[in-house]
């Protein structure tokens, strides 16, 4: 099997930038990886405001048990979670794990989600005034967050490179062996892009779980770009079984 690894800190800048960036605010990180040792201090992640931005945001940040946002997390906080940001400034958040169990055999995910609404002017009294009659427009953005117990037995970019496909009736079977989430940037079986879409979830293959791409090729060579723990893509080439 055959391996790449795109590596330049041009590339991965613009991805991280394109990734976690939205309404003049930008996040640190296009993941956040809680290793075990980070269970007492805790994982910081930085949110910047853009030096030309006009205007102060108050920034709300929760931890998510689906993307969805349809359920907060009880195994982690974000501390503080509702904060001012000043134009051209950067708050560090910490995100702290607590005494809840979770899986030690493979890696558990949940998300980070991240509100900015326009604060207005600190001592702007005639923005004050005139609060009651605006509409303050919020944006968001959601990060996956990791948690990776220890002892794991393979390494992250085993667990990319050790994807196995498989033909189905219905379409491809992507199988994933290892205890790592493996997040897929792009497929390509026999020359044809297989199609990813996040909304539907289709672009992480959990840990010892398998995904199916309907009608997707059966036949053919495969490469497979997957995310790694920066960023940045690798790049694997095999063959379907």
């Amino acid at each position: 099997m055959k391996k790449t690894t795109v590596l330049g800190l041009t590339a991965s800048s613009l991805m991280l930038l394109s990734a976690s960036s939205f309404a003049g605010i930008s996040i640190d990180s296009s993941r956040v990886i809680f290793q075990a040792v980070d269970n007492t201090t805790g994982k910081s992640v930085g949110v910047t405001s853009a030096s030309d931005s006009l205007t102060p945001y108050l920034i709300k940040a929760q931890i998510l048990k689906t993307p969805e946002g349809e359920q907060a997390s009880t195994q982690f906080i974000v501390t503080p979670s509702l904060f001012r940001l000043e134009p051209g400034t950067t708050n560090q958040m910490r995100i702290m794990k607590k005494n809840a169990a979770l899986p030690q055999d493979r890696e558990s995910v949940f998300y980070l989600r991240t509100i900015a609404t326009p604060a207005g002017e600190k001592n702007n009294e005639q923005q004050k005034n005139r609060i009651g009659g605006t509409i303050q427009v919020s944006s968001g953005n959601i990060i996956k967050l990791f948690y990776r117990p220890a002892g794991l037995n393979i390494k992250p970019q085993q667990a990319m490179q050790s994807l196995q496909f498989s033909a189905t009736g219905n379409g491809l079977k992507v199988t994933n062996p290892s205890p790592y989430y493996v997040t897929l940037n792009s497929l390509v079986v026999g020359g044809r892009n297989v199609p990813m879409d996040i909304k539907t979830g289709n672009t992480m293959v959990a840990p010892l779980s398998s995904n199916v791409y309907p009608n997707a090729p059966h036949k053919g060579n495969v490469e497979w770009k997957a995310i790694n723990d920066y960023g940045g893509l690798e790049i694997f080439n095999g063959q379907i079984r």
